[in-house]
């Protein structure tokens, strides 16, 4: 890959409560074993303090959002209506329930959180709490380093989300071609378009949070995207090895990854195991289920 010129750039985790902190913690320990990138954390005022008990964290900057406060909340909570007569989009649809505000609330945060870290660098790269960076995260930095102001890999076709909202949605609308991102390993740098494209994905958010009780961000961004234009590229699947499987026997849609993989099969692992080789070959795990070196 040729070189690219970037100036400041830091991973960037958005996470509340002791849970999240605890996996974002060791996910920016693990970016900082490669390209000396710095960390960033965004978070509300109850998990700063917590933090600053700590003897020791991997967060060169901390900064408090004054909207997430509530959001750790969200730990203590089941939806009121987790009930097995209901589905589970019925259950998360529930708009009045308090464990869906806190999730929202919680959303919203983490789309202010880019804003926030472009404040301070050049490029950030946002990630989920529940990332493991396994090799160098440059070639996703340079992918934003002229032209394109956001980078990510993109849904398989076919697979994009909540289409029927977006279709409902006059303002929000999408052709079918539109991309939508994972928006757990994007590439941010410091634009004009960037900065619009924040601005819309958090409208957009809040309008179709509104219009239909779905809270997940991804098609929102997909929206915003759609509706600025924003000049974006796609990086390669290795820079979000997304661990989930609704299709697994074991109890749990998380699939088991890490940086050296394992002999997965598909009988044995699942579908999404077997083509991820159990991680091998992956810059970025994202699994609710990483299996850290030594382990």
């Amino acid at each position: 890959m040729a070189p690219c010129l970037l100036g400041r750039v830091a991973t960037v985790y958005f996470a509340v409560g002791s849970r999240s902190l605890q996996k974002a913690s060791r996910s920016a320990a693990s970016s900082k074993r490669f390209d000396g990138l710095r960390a960033m954390l965004v978070t509300d005022d109850a998990t700063a303090r917590k933090l600053r008990l700590q003897s020791e964290h991997p967060f060169d900057i901390v900064a408090v959002d004054a909207g997430a406060s509530h959001a750790a909340e969200f730990e203590a909570t089941r939806p009121v209506a987790d009930r097995s007569s209901l589905s589970t989009a019925e259950r998360w649809r529930n708009r009045r329930d308090p464990a869906n505000l806190a999730l929202r609330r919680l959303r919203a945060a983490k789309i202010r959180a880019v804003a926030t870290a472009l404040q301070h660098f050049d490029v950030a790269l946002l990630m989920d709490a529940d990332t493991y960076v396994c090799s160098s995260l440059l070639e996703a930095a340079c992918a934003v380093s002229e032209g394109p102001v956001v980078a990510f890999v993109p849904v398989d076709r076919g697979r994009e989300h909540a289409a029927s909202v977006l279709a409902r949605s006059e303002r929000w609308r999408v052709p079918g071609h539109a991309v939508e991102a994972n928006t757990g390993v994007v590439a941010w740098r410091n634009a004009t378009a960037s900065r619009a494209l924040v601005d819309a994905w958090l409208r957009a958010y809040g309008d179709l949070a509104d219009a239909s009780g779905f809270l997940m961000d991804q098609p929102a961004f997909r929206a915003a995207l759609h509706a600025t234009r924003a000049p974006h590229a796609a990086l390669p699947p290795r820079f979000n090895c997304r661990g989930h499987d609704r299709t697994r026997r074991a109890g749990t849609s998380a699939v088991p990854l890490r940086c050296a993989g394992y002999d997965a099969d598909e009988a044995a692992h699942g579908a999404v195991a077997a083509r991820l080789r159990g991680g091998a070959g992956c810059a970025v795990l994202h699994s609710h289920d990483i299996q850290e070196p030594g382990r």
